[in-house]
Parts: structure tokens; C-alpha cells; sequence
């Protein structure tokens, strides 16, 4: 039996609460952040790719379970049928999600918190405002200017209670920082955001989030030359650098609908992908990856303009050729 102790500091192990939450991006983090400092609880930093990976490394150790900014499927709704065996669970999300899932994990009793009119964290403040000081509402209005969903209707409630530059300029770190951190430091971080600390007082962000700029002004002039194109479809390999960067810098750069920036695990023979399309772009990015990162044996999902995969190296490019205006 696995337990998901490993990765825990010490003074965290004794909670019989944990949140998992999406990684990659303020969104996510902001969520782990509001229900640890609302519960004390342990949490854990997934991605599309290890979803559900990450999901089978909770047991009976805990009773409360959180899932949070993570798109789901029907693989995913396996994993919450088992915990559903030995802890409330509680699902808080803004991605599309399918009728048939939602009936699905409510009719085995997950709490369902979703809306796609608000980013998760907000909807994480607002479940767990009476918890939370005011302040906490910082956090969930740098998770909203992220996700561009400052016009949701309970994003409009939090960020009029504050400073709006101050909201971007810290906004702005975080989110550089974040495509340019590493998985331990975004462990780090999350404890410290749960402290309401601010972004630009964090230990790293600043330096990390100027390293990031710099960055993408170097990819800028580099990815026209490096990149592919498949009709409508731009991808690069990431090497090194943050897959949704350079996703979404392709189609910047190379005027494209839609930017594919990818990593590939050589050893597992497994390609991560972070997918984005263009604001002008009718095609929805979530449910169309959902259904070809199955027909291909992997997972995927997402929100209609940003989406994530985790493929079979060897499908890598049958399955952008399907995604493409051009496929086979």
C-alpha cells in the first residue's frame, strides 16, 4: 500500500486532510494555498499527465479529500469512486465537465463546486470564506487576473474590495515566477501563500519571474526558427522551458491557432503536452483533446483555449495531426 507521506513536512503529517491541486499555474496553487491556510491540510501538486497517478497515492490516512482545478474524465472518476470508500470528497473546478461524469461522481456523493464563469480559486475563497480573513481574498483575485476571469460574477465581488495595480503587479510575479519554477520550489511556495504573504516579499519570485521575462524575449526570436506547422498547428519542444510558454508563444510568434509546446520522458516513452489556441480560435481545446488523448491511449482535458495531454510518444504526431485543420 502507497501512502503519500514522502514529499509532507513534518509538522503536516498528522492532518487527516489534503488537497490536490493543479500545479502548473497561479490558479491552482492559489486553491492548495486557501484550503491549507482555511484547514491545515496536507496537499499535493498534480498535473493532467499524473492526475491520476497522484490520486492513487491516497489511502485511508485521510478523511477529507480536496481535488481542485484538475479536469476529469471517466479514468479520473474511478479514482474518486475508491476514495469516495474511506473520505468525503469534494471536486472544485471551473473546466468544462461532462453531464455524464457529474452524475456520475454525485450520485457516489462528491461535493460539487464547478462553474466556468469563475476560475477554481475563486470558487475556493467562496466556499470557504467564513474560514478565511480578508486578505485571503488577495489570493483569489491574483488566481482570477491570472485565468482572465476577473468577470465572473464572484471575481467581481473580490477584486473591487482592492487595489486593482496592485492585484496585476502581483499577479504578474507570481505567474512569471511560476512558469519558471521548479516542482520543490512550487511546494515551498504554496505553504508561504497560505500565510497571505505577498508575492513580490516571497524569497525567489522576483529573481524567478525576471529570469522568465527575459526568457521569453529570447524565445521570441528563436521559436519562429525551431518550431513546426501542421496546417493551423505550431509545436515546439519545450527543452527546459515551460510547455504552456511556449504554447502559447507560438501562436504569437508564428501566427498560428493553435501552439502545442511538448516534453518528452524518454525513458517512459511518454509525451507531455501543454496545448493553447488562439483568442479567434472556435475550436474547443478541452473537449476535443479529452476525446483524441483517449483515441491515442493517453488523458488529457482542459478549458476551450488551454488544454493539457500526456500521450504516447509514439502517437505524438498522429495525434497532432488529428488536432490539426489537417488530420489524416
Amino acid at each position: 500500500m502507497i501512502r503519500y507521506m514522502s514529499d509532507l513536512t513534518k509538522n503536516e503529517s498528522n492532518s487527516k486532510i489534503i488537497c490536490v491541486s493543479h500545479h502548473k499555474d497561479v490558479d491552482g496553487c492559489i486553491s492548495a494555498a486557501l484550503i491549507k491556510h482555511a484547514t491545515k491540510s496536507q496537499f499535493l501538486l498534480a498535473n493532467y499527465g499524473n492526475i491520476n497517478e497522484c490520486l492513487r497515492r491516497i489511502y485511508d490516512t485521510f478523511d477529507i479529500v480536496y481535488i481542485c482545478d484538475l479536469g476529469i474524465n471517466e479514468t479520473t472518476v474511478k479514482e474518486f469512486k475508491r476514495i469516495r470508500q474511506f473520505a468525503e470528497l469534494t471536486y472544485i473546478d471551473h473546466h468544462p465537465l461532462d453531464a455524464s461524469v457529474l452524475k456520475s461522481i454525485q450520485k457516489m456523493g462528491v461535493k460539487v463546486v464547478h462553474s466556468q464563469l469563475d476560475c477554481t480559486g475563486v470558487l475556493t475563497h467562496n466556499l470557504f470564506k467564513a474560514d478565511l480573513p480578508r486578505e485571503a481574498g488577495l489570493l483569489a483575485s491574483y488566481a482570477a487576473v491570472s485565468d482572465r476571469l476577473e468577470n465572473g460574477s464572484l471575481a467581481k465581488k473580490v477584486l473591487s474590495r482592492y487595489d486593482r495595480d496592485f492585484i496585476l503587479f502581483e499577479t504578474m510575479l507570481l505567474s512569471y515566477a511560476l512558469e519558471k519554477a521548479d516542482t520543490d520550489y512550487k511546494k515551498k511556495l504554496v505553504p508561504k501563500l497560505s500565510k497571505l504573504e505577498y508575492p513580490h516579499q516571497i524569497p525567489g519570485i522576483i529573481k524567478l519571474a525576471l529570469e522568465q521575462v527575459e526568457r521569453i524575449a529570447t524565445l521570441r526570436r528563436e521559436l519562429p526558427l525551431r518550431s513546426q506547422r501542421i496546417g493551423n498547428l505550431c509545436y515546439a519542444d519545450a527543452k527546459g522551458d515551460s510547455s504552456g510558454t511556449i504554447a502559447n508563444l507560438l501562436i504569437d510568434v508564428c501566427d498560428a491557432e493553435i501552439g502545442i509546446g511538448y516534453d518528452t520522458n524518454e525513458q517512459k516513452q511518454i509525451t507531455d503536452l501543454s496545448i493553447r489556441g488562439a483568442a479567434t480560435s472556435r475550436i474547443n481545446l478541452g473537449k476535443k483533446v479529452s476525446k483524441l488523448a483517449k483515441r491515442f491511449g493517453g488523458t488529457g482535458g482542459g478549458h476551450k483555449k488551454a488544454s493539457g495531454a500526456r500521450i504516447p510518444t509514439s502517437k505524438l504526431m498522429e495525434f497532432m495531426h488529428a488536432l490539426s485543420n489537417k488530420s489524416r
